[in-house]
């Protein structure tokens, strides 16, 4: 919450593509575990000893002309030569030592440091490469060199080391060159192979090149594209290298072309090599030829098609039938719709109650759907909760719309998981071959569109349409980037009533509006979420404060104390000077702490307990007041509520809506009521749109209400009138 200070395009821009990239890491981690153990556990049925984490180890094992096994203090476990007339009789002797007496790694680097380094790798089988010296005579010529390959291994819940080790050759230089000595000494079924770090193939072991066809020389210098299947899209290889570049490792099944033109099943563990200065050095492959196993080849190729949580095709079959449909339609003759189904009320399904939750709710959607759709037509998940389906031969927009009916009826029903009620809903998009598009990204732009647009006008279904202008949802992104520069954005304010003074207001809460051109008005359901996944939530909320903060100053410089609270996002709460902002806000502007209230939901604070707790006290010390907002749609925890100290409750406008008939929500309001006073808390009620909720809500002791029954969100001139202060050309 710096002061007017507007976002930096350019800066920005690259800082919400990493933010998201970020966000969208773990779902990815997710899937390729969940689909890495389903790929071991059918290669274990089938007797096929292929496992990801040691396969290049295994490897390295055969190539190293001594390798030895430490743990991460550098005590040694296990040490073994093929050099028996040199080392016979030290290597016993070592099992047992610590390795920093026989080796020396390079003055300014202690053995220790580099163990640290190698062990504290987060992710398993990431190498690090160097030159060592023996630093005891009998285990080597004085000052003769070493290339050590380090790679850190989980084995039984501990960290172990393992040291290959190779004599360095007089005149070789480069410890790429050193890796290629390690592939060409593998004599092995499977294969090794080694690029620089430019992806160009330096070296190739003679198990790859006879289960690829190609001779050595045939690879070296060339791209490994050479040998790509054509059965993988762009964005199965984009993800193979973000995992890579990220972890520094990826395993998984691939298919690859032989020099005859043949396309089999690889295993690869592809592992990031670096040296001493950080820097990638190479990558390393390490490859298991799967096709001699027919039975495997097929059910690993379909595992390939199969999103691994739902059993759902996923978006790589998706892709290829559609190029298939794509590659013999004619525009005459044949029609194609496209449905695309985006959740709704999933994410804080899968933010509050946890990742297992969302994934059962997921598989209810998919097998829900599937059950409800006639089995000509292709359902797949092709994201979070992005569902696709295919109708071929459909040309008429009512026959997409029935089945589109169909998918909304198979979820109104509500689903219990865990002991819990959850409910969620679909917003569906459509486009047609071929009269929204004769291409398939086109298509499926146009149907992302459509969907966007049922989403943001709160419909189940709607058509694509020209109008609505197929870069709309791109365009969103860059939109919001400048809306703060423009001055799109402002604020009004919804005014919160006391029960023990009627019609009294005792504050206001702060709310974006923004003025979008070509497009209206957007309430925030139309792009706070938005703003959150590319992360300029952070500059539009430091906007948010200053302004409600300085409106807040006027008022009370005219004479009414008005305290005005403002929404935190979990994302701007998680910043490391979040506390300091809020500060700052309050010293540039002179308002009086208590004056400020933050309102923060459940599931910010229980990202991480502790971090949260430290924060609320600090922002408690400086005297701001804080509220639990949308109470009761979370975890409603008894135990976060004694640790998070905050001085008010909102109960969610949910339960509100059906009071006083509902005789559950009267259940949980007064509960909530209750709870709130026992714990010397203020309770406010949201969404009161009647005066019979309101009557019923101040039997119970309800504290302040909120809702159209007192007034809509308004600007701050309407808003200083109902304070009672009249407006700049109306003085009090």
């Amino acid at each position: 919450m710096t002061g007017q200070a507007l976002p930096d395009p350019d800066r920005d821009v690259v800082t919400a593509q990493l933010f998201r990239y970020a966000q969208d890491m773990e779902e990815l981690m997710r899937q390729h575990n969940r689909l890495q153990r389903q790929h071991q556990m059918l290669l274990q049925s089938l007797g096929k000893e292929v496992n990801g984490a040691d396969l290049l180890p295994r490897l390295l094992m055969q190539a190293s002309p001594m390798y030895w096994v430490t743990d991460a203090q550098g005590l040694v476990r296990h040490a073994s030569s093929r050099l028996r007339w040199q080392f016979a009789q030290q290597l016993g002797t070592l099992v047992g030592c610590d390795i920093a007496q026989h080796v020396r790694v390079s003055p300014d680097l202690p053995v220790q440091a580099l163990l640290e380094r190698v062990a504290e790798q987060v992710y398993v089988a990431n190498a690090v490469h160097c030159r060592v010296e023996m630093s005891v005579p009998t285990l080597s010529q004085p000052g003769m060199q070493w290339d050590a390959l380090l790679m850190s291994m989980q084995v039984d819940g501990r960290v172990d080391v393992y040291w290959f080790l190779s004599p360095a050759v007089p005149g070789e230089d480069s410890l790429l060159q050193a890796q290629s000595a390690f592939s060409h000494a593998v004599d092995s079924e499977h294969g090794m192979l080694v690029a620089n770090p430019f992806g160009t193939m330096t070296s190739a072991s003679s198990g790859f090149c006879r289960m690829s066809g190609y001779a050595e020389a045939e690879l070296v210098g060339n791209n490994p594209r050479m040998l790509s299947s054509g059965r993988h899209d762009a964005e199965f290889y984009q993800t193979l290298w973000l995992e890579l570049l990220d972890m520094g490792r990826w395993s998984g099944t691939i298919f690859n072309r032989r020099k005859d033109g043949q396309i089999y099943l690889q295993w690869q563990t592809i592992t990031m090599v670096e040296g001493m200065d950080g820097q990638v050095i190479s990558y390393i492959a390490a490859v298991a030829d799967l096709s001699h196993n027919e039975t495997s080849s097929k059910r690993l190729e379909a595992l390939a098609y199969t999103d691994p949580l739902t059993g759902l095709p996923n978006r790589r079959r998706m892709v290829e039938h559609l190029e298939r449909f794509f590659a013999q339609a004619s525009p005459e003759s044949d029609s194609l719709a496209l449905l695309f189904i985006d959740l709704n009320r999933f994410k804080p399904i899968n933010d509050e109650l946890g990742h297992d939750v969302g994934d059962l709710v997921l598989q209810q959607v998919a097998t829900r759907m599937r059950n409800a759709m006639p089995a000509a037509h292709l359902l797949a998940r092709v994201g979070g909760d992005e569902f696709v389906v295919v109708l071929a031969g459909i040309a008429q927009a009512e026959q997409a719309e029935v089945l589109a009916t169909q998918l909304q009826q198979a979820l109104k029903a509500p689903m219990f998981i865990k002991e819990r009620k959850l409910s969620v809903g679909a917003s569906i998009g459509c486009a047609r071959y071929p009269r929204d598009a004769e291409d398939m990204a086109k298509l499926l732009q146009c149907a992302d569109v459509a969907m966007y647009s049922a989403k943001r006008f709160g419909i189940p279904f709607c058509e694509y349409d020209a109008s609505m202008g197929g870069k709309d949802k791109p365009n969103l992104e860059r939109d919001l980037w400048l809306a703060l520069e423009r001055n799109e954005i402002s604020l009004v304010y919804q005014p919160q009533m006391r029960s023990d003074i009627a019609g009294t207001v005792r504050g206001c809460e702060a709310l974006m509006r923004w003025q979008r051109p070509g497009h209206g008005l957007v309430m925030p359901g139309g792009f706070i979420d938005v703003a959150e996944e590319t992360g300029c939530i952070v500059q539009m909320g430091r906007w948010l404060a200053d302004t409600a903060v300085s409106q807040a100053v006027r008022w009370l410089q005219a004479g009414r104390a008005c305290q005005v609270a403002i929404n935190v996002s979990a994302l701007e709460f998680a910043q490391p000077d979040f506390v300091q902002q809020v500060a700052n806000v309050l010293q540039r502007s002179g308002l009086p702490a208590h004056l400020l209230e933050l309102e923060l939901t459940e599931s910010i604070l229980i990202r991480d307990v502790n971090e949260a707790q430290a924060k609320l006290k600090a922002l408690q010390a400086l005297g701001v007041h804080l509220a639990l907002d949308d109470f009761g749609t979370g975890y409603s925890s008894l135990t976060y509520l004694k640790r998070f100290v905050v001085h008010r409750i909102k109960i969610d406008q949910s339960f509100v809506r059906s009071l006083p008939d509902n005789t559950t929500d009267q259940a949980i309001v007064d509960a909530i009521v209750r709870m709130g006073h026992a714990l010397s808390m203020d309770v406010v009620a949201e969404g009161v749109e009647h005066a019979p909720q309101l009557e019923w809500l101040k039997t119970i002791g309800c504290d302040q209400f909120q809702g159209f029954l007192f007034s809509r969100a308004v600007p701050a001139d309407d808003m200083a009138r109902l304070l009672g202060l009249g407006t700049p050309d109306q003085p009090t």
